[in-house]
């Protein structure tokens, strides 16, 4: 189709231009002008610091990084956040400064000049910084699980929850999983994970590198294009990329890293991406494309080291896109002779496994998505025509549109989201937020479920963790949510939802068994001994004290209603001063109590019970505040 496609006059044609927001010097330096008056006319109020601030930030987002007003800019900003001691935010600033080349400069000796003496302001800032937080026990205490020097202040200050690690031993071949958990292959569940041993509730079992990522329309001015950090935090600044006015970074660092891994390679056609983009569908439409550009670009370019160096695409990109051998034939080849071969989520072939329904899907979808394949590639060929690249474009541009292709189609069935957490000060409580998306080839060995059993939280650029959110039996499958859960939406809609995008009709236990919400207050006993549900009910118990034991219907096993009832009174007021914990902000000291409560609701309640989901709930609300947070 895409050969078809790239003969027809018009899109042989097509030359897509730039589009991006360049740089402004005028309005940079009228804004800096602006900010010195304000300094000028100000009395010292912090809340006008910060003003000043905010508007010297614009003012460096629209200057060029070779011009003396971004050296302005820069150095006013760190001196501005040294007076309202944020000295986090002015060491990342002072490490932007230091980080510029004096080529930039090296025009005229008065401009060579003018830099260096700025070099030397942001250096005396620099030490000034070092020392005032080197003397705060109190800020090492707080901020102490990331190592500072100054020559590095990347991390400093930056709200980051230590990364977890997988429960138990890593696992041979699943490089992103817990021993705890294995793969297992059938025809009709496909590829999947299931447990390896009895796994408890909070168990880690999966911390998952993306391959690939991309940040929505919304968050590109409040977070940061690389690690997707909060840009909001009160120890945070803005650092712009050099070439455009779109996109923001928590760190010089994190900006270099971008432009060296793909931003160098998208910067100048980034608003082709976002264009037309006002409704949520358009954004997520946006945030794909994005996605399927920068897989592409991540595989086919993964040799060219540096801007100097000649683009050489990778042979194993040419394998997959370019080969007279079709997908399954590669896809064989790779299961067979690599068995036991890691499966690291940063190893490509990982990405070309996943499926992509292409030949299950409308025939109007898959056109769409070729003529946005054809026009991406297009747009990277434009990129790399102005970075002296001597490849021959025709050879070049199938593959990359029939690469574009293939990732816009895994992608559509395949993305996850990246997710931070918005504490609302009145509720209390964390609400999500999307922030971009991302490929996770091994959480997509993950299969859905309704009422899933472990739950997904998103950690600095773009890691996932994936926790059992209760008790999963040895034997028993690893389920995710893919979206839509029974506490939301009737069987109905959650099995078109799935078919629509999936293309599976799901059999999970709240399908198979129209499970309803709300609840009922009702809930029942499990056998222990043979796991059976009972029908003794919770409520029963409460009304007729004086029934004491009860047999079990299936096992004849003796079941002590009364020492039953104290224990799940007991259980429940573990859950009870838990809630109370969480609502004070003490979310660490909550979640032993709501763990061991969850146990007890596994290995005595039948499921659905409402006390089970109030617990998950609430277990879900602690690990909100320690992964991806903001304000």
């Amino acid at each position: 189709m895409i050969e078809m496609l790239v003969e027809m006059p018009r899109v042989a044609g097509l030359k897509p231009g730039d589009s991006y927001q360049g740089k402004n010097d005028a309005r940079a330096a009228r804004l800096y002008e602006k900010s010195l008056k304000m300094t000028a006319a100000g009395s010292g109020d912090e809340h006008a610091e910060i003003k000043t601030c905010n508007i010297l930030t614009k003012a460096l987002f629209a200057a060029g990084a070779n011009g003396r007003v971004f050296l302005d800019a820069l150095c006013e900003r760190a001196r501005r956040s040294y007076c309202l001691n944020a000295y986090a935010s002015c060491l990342r600033d002072c490490e932007c400064m230091l980080a510029l080349p004096a080529s930039f400069y090296d025009d005229s000796a008065e401009n060579v000049k003018y830099f260096v003496q700025r070099r030397k302001e942001c250096l005396q800032l620099e030490r000034e910084c070092s020392r005032k937080l080197e003397g705060n026990a109190s800020f090492r205490k707080h901020r102490g699980r990331t190592s500072y020097s100054s020559s590095s202040s990347l991390s400093l200050g930056k709200r980051i929850a230590a990364m977890p690690v997988v429960d138990g031993k890593p696992h041979d071949c699943l490089a992103s999983c817990s021993d705890s958990v294995e793969l297992r292959l059938d025809e009709a569940r496909g590829r999947h994970l299931v447990a390896a041993r009895d796994i408890r509730p909070g168990a880690v079992l999966i911390v998952d590198q993306p391959f690939s990522f991309s940040t929505d329309g919304p968050a590109l001015s409040r977070n940061c294009l690389y690690c997707h950090a909060t840009l909001k935090l009160e120890d945070s600044v803005k650092i712009p990329c050099r070439n455009c006015q779109t996109v923001s970074f928590c760190t010089e660092t994190c900006r270099k890293k971008a432009w060296e891994a793909y931003h160098q390679y998208e910067c100048s056609v980034f608003d082709h991406f976002f264009e037309n983009s006002s409704n949520d569908r358009r954004q997520q439409t946006a945030s794909y494309l994005l996605l399927a550009y920068r897989t592409t670009v991540l595989q086919a370019l993964s040799l060219r080291d540096n801007v100097e160096t000649k683009c050489v695409l990778n042979p194993d990109f040419l394998r997959y896109h370019a080969s007279d051998k079709g997908f399954d034939d590669i896809d064989k080849e790779y299961t067979k002779s690599k068995s036991r071969r890691i499966y690291n989520p940063l190893d490509y072939r990982t990405v070309f496994q996943l499926e992509t329904h292409c030949t299950d899907v409308e025939p109007n979808v898959n056109l769409i998505r070729t003529i946005q394949a054809i026009f991406l590639a297009k747009c990277l060929l434009s990129v790399l025509s102005k970075l002296d690249v001597e490849d021959c474009m025709k050879e070049i541009f199938v593959p990359l549109a029939v690469a574009m292709l293939h990732h816009l189609q895994a992608i559509n069935c395949n993305a996850y989201e990246i997710v931070e957490n918005v504490h609302e000060e009145v509720t209390r409580v964390w609400e999500p937020r999307n922030i971009g998306g991302a490929i996770y080839t091994t959480v997509s060995l993950v299969n859905h479920s309704c009422y899933p059993n472990v739950v997904r939280h998103s950690y600095p650029s773009g890691i996932v963790v994936v926790r059992a959110l209760r008790f999963i039996g040895k034997g028993c499958e690893i389920l995710d949510c893919y979206g839509p859960q029974f506490l939301s939406e009737s069987r109905m809609a959650r099995r078109e939802l799935l078919w629509k995008k999936y293309r599976f009709l799901c059999e999970c236990d709240a399908c198979t068994q129209d499970w309803k919400f709300p609840l009922p207050e009702t809930m029942y006993y499990k056998c222990t001994a043979c796991f059976e549900p009972t029908d003794i009910s919770v409520i029963n118990i409460n009304i007729s004290q004086k029934v004491t034991n009860q047999q079990c219907t299936k096992c004849q096993k003796m079941i002590e209603l009364k020492k039953l009832e104290k224990q799940l009174r007991k259980s429940i007021q573990k859950r009870l001063n838990a809630v109370a914990k969480i609502y004070q902000g003490n979310y660490k000291d909550a979640i032993p109590l709501l763990f061991e409560h969850v146990y007890f609701v596994n290995k005595h309640l039948v499921e659905p019970n409402i006390e089970g989901i109030k617990t998950e709930q609430c277990i879900v609300q602690c690990y909100n505040s320690l992964g991806l947070i903001s304000v």
